[in-house]
């Protein structure tokens, strides 16, 4: 009976935390608008071929560079295609790069950075030179330098961004785990006997995964506009696929006649990045104990 009433205390209690955590998310303003703009993209992404009013990838030389019109509302570009359907597109390669970026480079990186900080040794020693030998290089270059090497297919576009971008992520997890590897509890699963990968999968990453997820979440945003980086350079997804980067590239032989080309996908660009970036803040503020106490005095 005392099992039973036990279990339902601790059900009870966990549904609290829950309450408690939903509560602080809806409160904070950053995290709720920076989720509602993710959730319009994602709308705008999986719904793209019932919002855009037109192929991405027709041609109509009969209306190059169109001014805004009511039937093309921002326009065509120099081969006639409409800019708008083709922004609308361009949310599913933007979304589908910052997914799978912060996918490979989350658990990479909480990987390696885990055992890093909790192995120590020559084993720490050696994956720190690695982590370091890549945070030497600035990331968007390094990405350009592996898509050069790969191609410029969308797979090699995410590998390599991904493998520019962990050895962020896999920095502050050791950073993190080094704070964590000391504490009681630790010693005590060490002293029960558990192996050193239990320990890192059981108590390590769970309790050092929030501040990681803050990174990561501002990495995507990053990663977006490292795609957009290597479209505009000709070395991303090759049109006639749309992209925002392409968008941009292909606008700028007319940017003096039609701006609004170039100028139209560069504010999807800068929208994404505001909402993944106030996702993140407001996760790091929820998250983080000190935060939510300096957040609570402040309001």
């Amino acid at each position: 009976m005392s099992a039973t009433v036990d279990d339902i205390e601790i059900r009870e209690e966990a549904a609290q935390r829950r309450r408690a955590a939903i509560r602080r998310y809806a409160k904070h303003p950053g995290f709720v608008i920076g989720a509602c703009g993710i959730l319009v993209l994602l709308v705008v992404a999986l719904l793209a071929p019932w919002l855009a009013p037109h192929s991405p990838t027709r041609t109509d030389l009969m209306n190059t560079l169109a001014p805004p019109s009511a039937t093309y509302w921002l326009g065509t570009d120099q081969f006639g295609r409409d800019v708008l359907s083709r922004l609308i597109y361009g949310a599913q390669v933007s979304l589908q790069v910052g997914f799978f970026v912060v996918l490979i480079s989350l658990s990479a990186g909480t990987i390696l950075g885990a055992v890093a900080g909790y192995a120590g040794g020559w084993v720490e020693r050696a994956l720190v030179a690695a982590i370091d030998i890549l945070l030497a290089f600035p990331s968007f270059l390094l990405a350009l330098a592996l898509v050069a090497a790969r191609g410029n297919t969308l797979d090699s576009i995410i590998v390599a961004v991904a493998i520019a971008y962990t050895p962020r992520v896999a920095a502050v997890m050791r950073s993190v785990v080094l704070t964590i590897r000391p504490r009681p509890f630790i010693e005590a699963s060490r002293a029960i006997g558990l192996s050193p990968w239990k320990i890192i999968l059981r108590h390590i990453i769970p309790n050092a995964l929030p501040p990681v997820i803050v990174v990561a979440t501002v990495s995507a945003a990053t990663a977006i506009l490292a795609e957009a980086g290597l479209s505009f350079l000709g070395l991303g997804v090759q049109p006639p696929t749309p992209t925002w980067g392409n968008v941009i590239a292909e606008g700028q032989t007319s940017i003096t006649t039609n701006p609004l080309i170039s100028l139209s996908a560069g504010l999807c660009i800068a929208f994404t990045v505001i909402v993944l970036n106030l996702l993140g803040d407001g996760l790091r503020d929820t998250l983080d104990p000190q935060m939510r106490r300096n957040t609570g005095k402040l309001l």
